[in-house]
């Protein structure tokens, strides 16, 4: 499932929202004077001070959003996604903020920030982060639910157009796969591989979709996975034939596979190393899946 705000959305918060809110907290709460006002003076040292921990908050925020896709994404869970996403960002945008802010003010103003200051602070971050996550949480729910529906959509169409062309895969060929919402009947070339991650299996299809399973742990497909297209390279990952685009030998007697598509979004392959203790067996699985 893709994250909650495109590019483009992501990059107007970063430069539209934070100024604004840095320019606004900086002028009611800080200082408390507006230009027009007589004494009015431009709060820089408060409005940078913001700024910096907004921004420093935002990416500590962004980057535990994004760890905890891979751990447990919103289409699994909501409502446990929703409590670990609370227990985890709570702490961690307060320590960025104890952190960046009294440096800040430091960097900025030349002295530490006032005990009342940083109280302040505090009570505007944590507002700040308030709608910031709330944001998040809202968007990626209202993603969830679209990206149900499409799977919906998907399966009816794939099954509509199989029909229209009078062929339906024997059942025999097919691989069923658990997941939240029912059952996925996939053809092994669908499925590029298996990635275990804490108490959860995700499928990783050919086409670059992440669809979280309801298996705890890879053994509970292994009788599914016929053992001539899939092969287990670690505890992590059962990979299909299809998903591999390159072995390189490593240090060691190791192996590094390269599997498409990758698992993160920055990167073109996904790179697995097979331990020297299950290389060799790799190596024969692959001679005699790929002849010569």
């Amino acid at each position: 499932m893709k994250t909650a705000f495109s590019r483009k959305q992501d990059r107007t918060a970063r430069v539209i929202f934070i100024p604004i809110a840095a320019l606004v907290a900086s002028h009611v709460v800080f200082t408390k004077q507006f230009p027009w006002q007589a004494t009015y003076q431009f709060p820089l040292p408060y409005f940078l001070t913001v700024v910096t921990v907004m921004f420093s908050c935002r990416e500590v925020n962004v980057r535990l959003f994004l760890w905890m896709d891979t751990r447990l994404p919103f289409n699994v869970n909501p409502v446990e996604r929703i409590g670990r996403q609370i227990s985890l960002n709570a702490p961690a945008t307060m320590g960025a903020f104890l952190v960046v802010f009294p440096l800040s003010q430091l960097v900025y103003a030349g002295r530490w920030p006032a005990f009342s200051t940083l109280i302040t602070g505090m009570v505007v971050c944590a507002v700040i982060a308030t709608i910031f996550n709330g944001a998040y949480i809202f968007r990626y729910l209202l993603r969830t639910i679209d990206w149900e529906k499409a799977q919906k959509s998907a399966s009816v169409d794939d099954e509509s157009r199989e029909k229209s062309r009078g062929y339906l895969p024997p059942a025999t060929s097919l691989i069923r796969v658990e997941v939240s919402h029912g059952q996925l009947l996939l053809l092994p070339e669908e499925i590029a591989y298996f990635y275990s991650t804490g108490a959860m299996v995700l499928l990783v299809k050919t086409d670059g979709a992440k669809i979280p399973t309801a298996y705890q742990a890879l053994t509970q497909l292994s009788e599914q996975l016929t053992s001539h297209y899939f092969f287990p390279l670690s505890r992590q990952i059962v990979v299909g034939l299809g998903a591999i685009k390159a072995v390189k030998d490593d240090v060691n007697r190791k192996l590094v596979v390269s599997l498409v598509p990758s698992l993160h979004q920055h990167r073109a392959t996904e790179q697995v190393v097979v331990s020297r203790y299950r290389s060799a067996e790799f190596s024969k699985w692959l001679q005699t899946a790929v002849p010569s």
